[in-house]
């Protein structure tokens, strides 16, 4: 039980590697020409070569660490030393190989692909990366803000058909005219009414708010405070117009991650969206519809994601900076020096065992 508990993030992060992938298909084809790339052997092998690199950098350590039982400790402690130094190797690998396929007739278009697939690795793989992150801290940090993404483009839908241009007769931008004001507006609201109400919901389940390595040796945890609800006292303000209709209402109980959510409300309904924008810039200025045709009706992947990747990296950056508990708990502390190769964690061993030992004699 504790081990396939522990197992599902690897799943969700390997889904959304998966996904990765995918959309990293999706971006990189938009800029390919057939018959330009027709005697460029292995041009499209590259851009694949640069994408495992990429993914190696940023995964590697973790599959590393996660596989260590399975993986002779003399190679584990090599890899996990050399890490940095087998990345650059590769990285110039591919960049000598990019640079021996150059060809003159094609230079222009080749340095025009080699950029856009760089770009496309830095949107897609850096912001992924944060996505994956966010699993291992708890699946809320993964569904929470996802919901919220859904749930805006949803009521932006519905607000946009109801009320769209009744107040304001401008589309909200020119790259996508039938996006109105009234829609995005409305979806804000309804977002962030959604946010405070779901958060609190999901904080009463360890499934969602467990990290990892705890669901990995028990069936529950300890909540971190922002999991844990408070009473607290409205203004004088609030209080007496209540009271002047008759209402007793003095208190309010609330969980900081009720705040937390509002705050992903209002990055999911007023930043986010930037993220379809600038995907439908590179439609428009490419001339195709949808980037594939996996969902009919509703383009491909990237089409699905395009918001979604900017938020999971701004709830990485936010939950490292705002919530993650500044004190290191035994089992993420345990992690980090797993991690290290096996001679350095005998010298912690070591002195560990020492520093015990002084303490007992006094």
């Amino acid at each position: 039980r504790d081990r396939s508990t522990g197992q599902d993030h690897s799943y969700i992060c390997l889904f959304v590697v998966l996904i990765q992938v995918m959309v990293f298909r999706e971006v990189v084809a938009v800029r390919y020409k057939a018959v330009k790339e027709k005697n460029l052997l292995g041009f499209r092998t590259q851009q694949w070569y640069f994408l495992a690199i990429a993914m190696f950098f940023f995964y590697g350590k973790s599959v590393l660490l996660h596989y260590r039982d399975y993986v002779p400790i003399e190679v584990y402690d090599y890899l996990m030393h050399h890490f940095n130094w087998i990345n650059f190797l590769l990285y110039v690998i591919g960049f000598c190989g990019f640079i021996f396929s150059l060809r003159k007739a094609t230079l222009k278009y080749q340095l025009g692909q080699i950029t856009w697939t760089l770009m496309t690795l830095l949107i897609v793989v850096v912001q992924s990366h944060g996505i994956t992150s966010n699993i291992y801290e708890g699946r809320i940090w993964l569904l929470l803000p996802s919901i919220l993404i859904i749930f805006n483009d949803i009521m932006a839908y519905f607000m946009g058909i109801t009320f769209g241009k009744m107040f304001i007769s401008r589309p909200l931008t020119k790259l996508s005219p039938n996006k109105t004001w009234e829609g995005f507006i409305g979806a804000a609201i309804w977002t962030i009414l959604l946010a405070g109400f779901i958060s609190k919901a999901m904080s009463q389940y360890d499934w969602f708010v467990c990290p990892a390595h705890e669901l990995s040796t028990k069936d529950t945890c300890t909540h971190l405070e922002t999991f844990n609800s408070s009473d607290y006292d409205l203004p004088q303000f609030l209080v007496s117009a209540f009271n002047s209709v008759g209402i007793n209402w003095s208190k309010i109980n609330i969980a900081p991650i009720q705040i937390h959510a509002i705050v992903f409300a209002v990055f999911a309904s007023l930043i986010a969206p930037f993220g379809g924008f600038f995907m439908s810039a590179v439609k428009r200025a490419y001339d195709v519809k949808d980037f594939d045709n996996l969902f009919p009706g509703h383009g491909g992947m990237t089409d699905r994601m395009d918001c979604q990747l900017i938020m999971g990296l701004f709830t990485f950056v936010y939950y490292t900076t705002f919530i993650y508990p500044t004190r290191l708990s035994t089992q993420h502390l345990l992690v980090r020096i797993l991690s290290l190769p096996l001679t350095e964690q005998e010298v912690i061993l070591q002195q560990l065992t020492e520093s015990i030992s002084h303490l007992k004699n006094y």
